[in-house]
């Protein structure tokens, strides 16, 4: 059977199905009383005035009406006829609505076919008896469907048959059904009279509803997704709901309000959506548990209705304010926090004295001391920390860190660092210290240790801008910051990314660089004025710049983009003669390295050492290593062996320009480094070279775990499964039966010093067999490579001997 019919009559037989659907919801409907409602409504009932006057009994003539047109009925018999005539206009509406929702070009065909079987009875259909012919007719049309597909199915394999049914889609999936089951253990919003798109914005609440109410059952609260999908269902479904609340149960209000009132961290529009919510439910008529009553006017405050939240407040003093209540302390608490943002403090203060007489958490004071503060006058700063004492005092030792880093934080914003000042060092001191009552600052607070702790904590907890003011006010009296911690705020305010905090952090670092400048320019000249520091009563200066302020700002401009400002920071680093100079440099390659930035770093390292004159040290080496293909790709593509063999070339040639840089020999972890390069961009000549060099040039000599790993080649030696174990086995008795047959049976050769003689040799015989050709042809390579690599001069005796 040819599968576009299968599909074809499938849909037709579902579009019947619907349609009968339909028609028996607009019979009940119409059963209901809606059809006669309006069929009263348009119609009507006129009394003759002309027969009155002419003193005859008063006649009642009957119509009925259509829109604008107005039909007389023949007498009360034909009227209550065309009462309990069925009118089709309504379900043809229907109908059409389905008809455009449907997505596929057959199933919409389907339809239509079904659609002008309709059009034959829709003329036909006079009253009740009429539609229960129509519905038998509607039962034998979907009957007469499935005979046909019986019909031509029937030879077809069973398996067939079962997939040609699994592989049709289900045309009421595609569509709002009007007469939807909504059987569910969950809150369902209950049957009304929708319209059809009304419905289906009812059944997208309700499955909404369903499959979060599903979820919550396995885990308790709903999840960021399920509070979206079930808000936009409610929001697109309220106009509908408020044409009558009362199909909305209460079970389905307190569902979303578990939802909807979930915690910020999950429901981040937590108030937004209460307060839309809120707002129906008092349309509904709705009661409000007392923990509902006060979120609701919490909700009321945050979204601008302040007046109408705080006067909600007042009138619920006697009911959500009493002792007995459930609410008793949230409600004074939203109370003190609602008054302090609406600038009420005595409000607010008398609400907390509520709280506070019955020795609950003194921590109601918090917003009073935060608005306190917030309001700069000499009054209310004095104001301020007196109630942080009070509170201090009536916590005691439950007083924790976080308690005061808030007090802190309050005073620092609101510009009062005197008073931050004063409460850090009560929580470091555990209130033993009280500077209000000393005329000058002890020593164990008057010192950068102390500040540098302040500084770390305030960094710590991102108040950076409290942090200089912290700087600031304690150089004012006279008390210098430690550069660690002036470096900390300086990257803390470049990490933060704002253009202020950028600004800030270069004015702070060149003031610091400045002051280096100018110490090395003092002593150089062995002035004692110009080194002598400056006296108690002056303002301190910011402390000297380091060489990891360079390199913050160094890497700060690499990052902007902004290669003038980093020349201008080198000639400031050399003129600070900060030690060594190669120590930035390779911060800076690392950095590129890191970043996947290898072309960058290498044109760095020239910039820096070709154009800037910065000597190198053995570091520069390990992160320039890094850079090459080889040792950043796990394969080398054969288009680009050669360019990868001749830039192995190139940076050992740079290398060995800088062999001065490798007094004590190179460490052991670079050589290896650059023999593996060699070895795994399989250029036999320039390996032998490299080996030869290491050993005449850097005084290096291979280890034998290290002689193991390039013969076997591999950069990690493993000990794990039984095949890996037989290699490696393998090779160490072929290494040592090599040695043995080298030193002709004296063992003494293997030892010590010796053998590390002894395994170099046996590589090097390794790496000639790997090299191949004749002899021409082997020293031919090796010179080319040796002339590469920079150190043809150099080893020409010894690459002779190899080849």
């Amino acid at each position: 059977m040819d599968d576009s019919l299968q599909h074809r009559r499938e849909s037709q037989k579902s579009a019947a199905r619907l349609a009968k659907e339909t028609f028996s919801f607009a019979r009940g409907t119409q059963a209901s009383g809606g059809a006669r409602d309006r069929r009263r409504r348009d119609g009507g009932i006129h009394v003759s005035g002309e027969e009155r006057d002419n003193g005859s009994d008063g006649g009642v003539r009957f119509f009925e009406q259509s829109g604008q047109t107005r039909q007389q009925l023949p007498d009360e018999t034909a009227f209550q006829k065309s009462i309990d005539a069925f009118d089709t206009s309504q379900l043809k509406g229907a109908l059409e609505d389905m008809k455009n929702t449907i997505k596929g070009e057959e199933d919409r065909k389907a339809f239509s076919e079904v659609m002008g079987q309709l059009e034959k009875v829709f003329g036909q259909i006079q009253g009740s008896q009429d539609l229960d012919k129509f519905t038998e007719h509607m039962d034998e049309y979907t009957r007469s469907i499935d005979r046909e597909i019986e019909q031509v199915t029937r030879d077809l394999p069973q398996e067939m048959q079962e997939s040609i049914n699994l592989d049709l889609p289900e045309l009421s999936e595609d569509l709002p059904l009007p007469l939807r089951g909504m059987k569910s253990s969950s809150p369902q919003v209950v049957e009304g009279p929708w319209t059809l798109n009304q419905r289906r914005k009812i059944v997208r609440l309700n499955d909404a509803i369903s499959r979060v109410y599903k979820g919550m059952q396995d885990v308790p609260g709903p999840t960021k997704k399920e509070i979206v999908s079930i808000y936009k269902a409610y929001h697109a479904a309220r106009l509908t709901l408020a044409h009558s609340w009362s199909h909305v149960p209460l079970d389905v209000w307190d569902f979303l309000w578990k939802v909807f009132s979930v915690d910020e961290s999950i429901n981040m529009h937590r108030l937004a959506h209460i307060s839309m919510l809120a707002r129906d439910m008092s349309e509904a008529k709705v009661p409000f548990s007392p923990p509902q009553q006060l979120l609701a006017i919490e909700a009321m405050f945050n979204e601008g209705w302040e007046d109408r939240a705080l006067e909600s407040w007042k009138r619920s003093m006697g009911t959500l304010g009493q002792e007995s209540a459930e609410t008793y302390k949230d409600f004074w608490a939203l109370g003190v926090g609602m008054h302090c943002r609406a600038g009420n403090l005595e409000q607010a203060q008398r609400a907390a004295s509520k709280l506070v007489e019955k020795r609950m958490d003194a921590r109601i004071l918090m917003p009073i001391i935060r608005s306190l503060s917030e309001q700069n006058t000499e009054e209310s700063r004095q104001q301020a920390w007196d109630t942080y004492r009070q509170m201090r005092d009536l916590l005691g030792k439950s007083m924790k860190l976080a308690d005061y880093d808030q007090v802190v934080a309050y005073f620092l914003t609101a510009g009062q660092t005197e008073n931050a000042l004063y409460a850090f060092v009560d929580m470091m001191n555990d209130g033993q210290i009280d500077l209000t009552v000393q005329k000058y600052m002890p020593s164990v607070v008057a010192n950068k240790f102390f500040v540098g702790k302040w500084l770390k904590r305030l960094i710590g907890a991102g108040d950076v801008d409290g942090a200089y003011s912290v700087v600031e006010f304690m150089r004012a009296k006279g008390v210098e910051a430690s550069p660690i911690h002036l470096n900390g705020l300086v990257g803390a305010w470049q990490r933060s990314g704002g253009a202020q905090h950028l600004a800030k952090s270069e004015q702070v670092a060149w003031e610091m660089i400045q002051n280096r400048i100018q110490f090395v320019q003092a002593r150089k000249v062995q002035s004692s004025k110009d080194l002598k520091k400056t006296s108690k009563s002056a303002p301190a200066p910011l402390p000297r710049a380091t060489l990891e302020t360079f390199c913050i700002l160094a890497e700060n401009y690499r990052l902007r983009a902004m290669p003038d400002r980093l020349a201008a920071l080198w000639d400031a680093f050399r003129e600070s003669e900060i030690s060594p100079d190669a120590f930035m440099m390779n911060q800076l390659l690392e950095s590129h390295i890191q970043a996947g930035q290898h072309a960058k770093s290498l044109e760095l390292y020239g910039f820096l050492v070709t154009e800037r004159g910065v000597q190198p040290d053995p570091y520069t080496f390990s992160a320039l290593w890094k850079t090459l293909a080889v040792n950043r790709l796990h394969i080398i593509a054969p288009d680009m062996s050669a360019a990868a063999i001749a830039e192995t070339r190139r940076l050992f040639a740079q290398t060995a320009a800088h062999r001065n840089v490798f007094d004590a020999g190179m460490d052991g972890q670079l050589a290896r480094k650059i023999l593996h390069s060699f070895r795994r961009v399989r250029d036999p000549a320039g390996f032998l070279v490299a080996l030869t060099s290491l050993r005449d040039v850097f005084a290096f000599a291979p280890t034998e775990m290290l002689v193991l790993e390039l013969v076997l080649g591999t950069t990690k030696l493993s000990w794990d499964a039984p095949a890996q174990r037989r290699k490696l086995l393998q090779a160490k008795r072929n290494m040592e039966h090599d040695l043995v047959a080298w030193c002709a049976g004296d063992v003494d050769k293997l030892q010590g010093d010796k053998r590390g003689v002894a395994l170099y040799e046996y590589l090097q015989r390794t790496g000639m067999a790997q090299l191949g050709g004749g002899e021409d042809e082997a020293r031919e390579a090796l010179a080319t490579a040796s002339k590469d690599m920079g150190v043809y001069e150099l080893l020409r005796p010894a690459t002779a001997e190899a080849a």
